[in-house]
């Protein structure tokens, strides 16, 4: 008989496949499937015997010595002297095949799962939820041991039930995948965040969705107030509680009631800065917390049109000055783009001089947080360009008011066209709102004027902040006292508040 044939009907398998519960292919002197396994075959027809197995062979006159079988167990009983029955199963009674393979291939899966249970346990850390505690971890992670228990169990299965030469294949993938398991877990612990409860995940994301897109050009392209203070502030305490106010100070537009809760937040951040300020060493105060905390107030103070925001920009310029050697990573460098957007357009608010000092220097150096990382020959990229000239040409009327005190028609003529390329309800147009206040108070005709004003009032129309509304009431006052002296020397006091 070739080794690629069956045996014949009536014949019997080698012992080693008889035992692996799959069909024999009858090759002599040993099996084609034990020679591929590396298995001793005891050859077609030839039978071995163990402890405990039929010795009817004995009394048929059978060449095979075999031993005769140990006493059985007694049975834990209080009658003496009877034999336990033995345990007999009905061929019928074992379940099918099917139902047996169903079985190992949940068990497997079950598996898988714990596994992926193990290694989700060491690396589950979340903003914004409830984390459970470590303690206690090693008696929650399974050990190898028990990964090797639970893959006996799977390896018992699959032995019990009839199969082909492929399943004990998939045995040994079972074994490989356990052990690279046991292997590949990290046993690393991130570190802790602690829960935020349900308000402040409240404010996080109505500042998220309301406030940041309004402080940055392109909400789209990237916002580093979603994207960078955000997760400092779920760290931070105080930058947290500050974002806090300042979504509450925004909420408060529309709904009042949060109103005290903003003015409280904020006066308790503010007298924390002022008492760290005379307490903490210079090093520890001026740190990136800091920073970011009296950015995100000036946020607040354009949302409120709060005429208070001149020592708010006073205390961040000195941060600006003063911090220490910091590493450049993702926070520091968004938080210097930003200050230099309050520098620009914050120091003509603070007094004519300090605003000269501020304009008359390379525009370039601090419009840094209008570029993005984008193609030159994109839509966008056109549109930014255009808004960099319109705040060039607008700090230059500023300064020509400042020192020349004469008729700047033409440059506002000019300022006009760059304005009209940039669409109100194209992204970025909010950002206008500086440009268009400098050409509306230094303007002369009603055209020049009609037109600065009515694209202050879609900016207010879009964004809800209050600063944008108070510049526009300030305007008739502006244009009043235009045979009185330089509006520019007079802006302090006719607009208490930072128009950006």
């Amino acid at each position: 008989m070739s080794a690629s044939n069956p045996p014949r009907r009536g014949a019997r398998g080698c012992f080693q496949c008889s035992k692996r519960r799959i069909v024999c292919d009858g090759g002599e002197p040993t099996c084609h499937k034990c020679r591929k396994k590396g298995i001793e075959c005891s050859g077609l027809g030839r039978f071995r015997f163990y402890q405990g197995a039929s010795i009817r062979g004995l009394s048929q006159g059978g060449a095979v010595p075999v031993t005769a079988p140990g006493p059985l167990p007694q049975p834990q009983s209080s009658c003496s002297g009877k034999q336990a029955p033995l345990n007999i199963r009905w061929q019928s009674d074992r379940p099918s095949v099917r139902t047996k393979r169903k079985q190992s291939v949940r068990s497997t899966a079950k598996t898988a799962d714990a596994s992926s249970r193990i290694s989700q346990h060491d690396q589950s850390t979340t903003v914004g939820g409830d984390r459970r505690s470590t303690a206690g971890a090693e008696d929650k992670v399974s050990s190898p041991a028990s990964d090797i228990s639970l893959t006996s169990s799977i390896l018992d299965e699959w032995y019990e039930t009839p199969g082909s030469e492929a399943d004990d294949d998939a045995v040994e993938e079972v074994v490989s995948s356990s052990k690279a398991i046991q292997l590949h877990t990290p046993r690393s612990v991130s570190p802790w965040i602690p829960p935020l409860n349900s308000r402040t995940r409240m404010f996080f994301s109505h500042f998220a969705d309301e406030v940041a897109p309004i402080m940055v050009v392109l909400d789209n392209i990237s916002n580093g107030y979603r994207e960078v203070l955000l997760p400092l502030a779920c760290q931070d305490e105080l930058l947290q509680q500050s974002i806090c106010a300042v979504a509450a100070q925004h909420l408060a537009l529309r709904q009042p009631s949060f109103r005290r809760f903003a003015e409280s937040g904020r006066a308790a951040i503010i007298s924390r800065l002022r008492r760290d300020a005379f307490q903490e060493p210079t090093e520890r105060l001026f740190n990136a917390s800091t920073w970011a905390t009296l950015i995100i107030l000036l946020v607040g103070e354009t949302i409120t049109a709060s005429p208070e925001y001149a020592h708010l920009l006073q205390m961040l310029f000195c941060m600006a000055g003063n911090t220490p050697d910091m590493t450049v990573n993702s926070v520091n460098q968004f938080l210097t783009q930003q200050t230099h957007m309050f520098q620009f357009l914050g120091q003509p608010f603070l007094g004519e001089s300090q605003g000269l000092d501020m304009l008359q220097l390379p525009p370039d150096l601090f419009l840094d947080w209008t570029y993005y990382d984008l193609p030159p020959d994109s839509t966008y990229a056109q549109s930014l360009g255009i808004m960099r000239e319109a705040f060039v040409k607008a700090s230059q009327i500023y300064i020509g008011r400042a020192t020349h005190d004469e008729d700047q028609w033409l440059h506002l003529e000019e300022l006009k066209q760059l304005v009209s390329r940039i669409h109100p309800e194209q992204q970025g147009s909010h950002a206008l709102v500086w440009v268009c206040f400098i050409g509306a108070a230094d303007s002369t005709t009603s055209e020049h004027r009609q037109f600065f004003a009515s694209r202050m009032e879609a900016v207010f129309r879009k964004t809800g902040f209050q600063n944008v509304a108070a510049a526009i009431q300030s305007l008739p006052a502006i244009w009043s006292q235009k045979d009185s002296g330089r509006w520019t020397s007079r802006l302090i006091r006719t607009l208490p508040a930072l128009i950006m």
